[in-house]
């Protein structure tokens, strides 16, 4: 007996500040992490707010009150991430048990945005005694604060129903360069601790949905490093990512145009378009949400920038922007939570939607009306867009060799093997990247006289394509790419055939062949259609036949 009593004195010691677990509840609590992050249609930020260094009004903004969040609910949003500094308001940093007026001021918010219906998440923001810190060194103390605090915060939300979910950390970085293998590690045992920690609360905690992050929030890393913790129930946690992307139109502001829908206006990012953010949420998707993980796009958002010659366009144009990333977002069944700071100038970090001075008028109508166009868009399926390039062909050459320019295969295509195939003709690589510090594949003439020109996707080339920059992944990876020629480049092929070499990819195999589909999809108005065509079962196609029904957008079309 003395055996047992002490086993349970040890267990409720190692939950941090005297916290007594409960029987889990898993009344109410039905919706899983994908569910959860489906429903969420429009989510916005509460940002510059709670998570002040010591008071909520400390960096500009006037103290949140209900009728703010009613206005936010009124415009569409039906979700709110509620960033949310602690080590503030705590009693001490041993014991990490945060204040009960901090407490209750959380609440205040949380509950006010339960009473619109909106999805709630709170989070651990701007605590820098641990996220500037993802060292070896700090790795025990962190963890074990860091536990005490969730302990105290999940107990005291316990009772709250599904709509409320808890985020464990934020952007954990040191001075936002690429993680090393120790800072990824130390990041992925914050969330491991972050999730222990919720659990051991019980009640409602044990099935409550919890948001777990990659380093830095960071897509890329977290595609190359991020961990799927161990959790005691199955299909309730979401990772996090954060989206600002290309940073030199959206964080820094050197320019002013963005997509292949505006390269006619101005001078634009070639290595970042529509396509960019359609092959990332894709392998989002194939990565984490094929592993039954819900994502969540915590923030996102376009700094207000434009010159006085041409204001209308590039206002125009950041609408676009961020109706192309909400609807990748919502076509995937990621839950997305615009940035606001409540800042309208012009220039970096002026991310404001709704005027707070103001009775929350909206200050960025193009904002507020990018948003609620990609919002349009619902969830279905994606299929790999990788597979449907494949298409039926001729396979000319199947292994596994390394492409390291003259140490490396060098391989020859005859011309030959091209005639017959007609203007369609793709040459499909499939492959593996190999190296970080660089990846290349370059394309010659037969005679190496000069570079081939070719497309993948919606974008051109000439001689070189690297895989890291177009699908933004690292070492590792394996892709399918289709490179298409234009009939100069094709007419060149055919007398003088291809030569292939680069360097950091291990080639698996290379076919010449079509397309599955065609590369135009008309609609039932006879208008090209460039955003994503699904089937009326969800599935993502490259054709459409004459008569048939499907889905683009959220809406339902009849093809011609």
């Amino acid at each position: 007996m003395k055996k047992i009593v002490l086993f349970f004195a040890m267990a409720l010691a190692s939950l941090g500040c005297g916290a007594q677990t409960v029987t889990p509840d898993k009344e109410g609590m039905t919706l899983n992490a994908q569910e959860w992050t489906r429903d969420v249609v429009m989510g916005w930020n509460l940002g510059n707010s709670l998570e002040c260094p010591k008071t909520e009004t400390e960096w500009g903004n006037p103290k949140t009150t209900q009728d703010m969040i009613k206005a936010v609910a009124a415009k569409g949003f039906n979700a709110i991430r509620i960033p949310v500094r602690w080590i503030n308001h705590v009693n001490n940093t041993t014991e990490m048990a945060v204040n009960p007026e901090w407490l209750a001021r959380v609440k205040e918010v949380v509950d006010w945005a339960l009473e619109e219906n909106m999805y709630v998440i709170i989070n651990s923001h701007h605590d820098d005694w641990y996220d500037r810190n993802p060292y070896y060194s700090k790795q025990e103390e962190n963890n074990r604060k860091l536990r005490a605090l969730w302990t105290s915060i999940a107990t005291y939300f316990r009772d709250y129903g599904e709509k409320l979910i808890f985020a464990g950390t934020n952007e954990i970085t040191v001075n936002w360069a690429a993680p090393t293998a120790e800072q990824q590690a130390v990041q992925n045992s914050y969330n491991q601790t972050f999730v222990d920690a919720v659990r051991n609360t019980g009640g409602k905690n044990y099935y409550r949905n919890l948001v777990v992050q990659t380093f830095a929030c960071s897509p890329y890393h977290g595609l190359n490093g991020f961990t799927i913790p161990t959790d005691k129930v199955e299909g309730r946690l979401s990772v996090e990512f954060h989206y600002y992307d290309p940073y030199e139109y959206c964080g820094s502001c050197t320019y002013y145009y963005w997509g292949e829908a505006y390269k006619n206006k101005g001078r634009i990012l070639t290595s970042s378009t529509e396509k960019t953010i359609t092959n990332l949420f894709d392998r989002i998707f194939n990565t984490w949400m094929k592993k039954g993980l819900g994502v969540v796009m915590g923030e996102y958002g376009v700094s207000n920038h434009f010159t006085n010659d041409d204001k209308q366009t590039q206002m125009e144009n950041m609408q676009y922007y961020l109706k192309c990333v909400v609807s990748e977002a919502r076509n995937h069944g990621f839950a997305a939570f615009v940035w606001d700071n409540n800042a309208f100038n012009n220039g970096t970090e002026n991310f404001g939607i709704f005027k707070r001075w103001q009775n929350m008028a909206v200050g960025n109508v193009y904002f507020l009306n990018g948003i609620l166009e990609g919002a349009g868009s619902e969830y279905v399926e994606p299929q790999n867009p990788e597979e449907d390039e494949t298409g039926d062909g001729t396979t000319v050459w199947e292994g596994n060799a390394l492409l390291d320019w003259g140490d490396g295969l060098q391989l020859s295509i005859p011309a030959s093997l091209f005639e017959g195939k007609g203007s369609d003709v793709r040459l499909i690589l499939s492959y593996t990247q190999e190296y970080n510090d660089y990846d290349d594949i370059q394309l010659f003439y037969g005679d190496w006289s000069e570079f081939v020109p070719y497309t993948v996707g919606n974008q051109s080339f000439l001689g070189d394509f690297i895989p890291s920059n177009y699908y933004y992944t690292g070492t590792g990876t394996s892709h399918v790419t289709a490179m298409a020629f234009n009939e100069a480049a094709l007419a060149t092929i055919l007398k003088k055939g291809i030569v292939l070499q680069g360097h950091g990819i291990l080639l698996n195999k290379v076919v010449i062949g079509t397309p599955t589909g065609i590369s135009t999809i008309f609609d039932d108005k006879g208008e090209t259609i460039t955003t994503p065509v699904y089937t009326i079962d969800g599935k993502r196609t490259s054709r459409t036949l004459p008569g048939h029904l499907y889905i683009t957008n959220g809406r339902k079309f009849i093809a011609r």
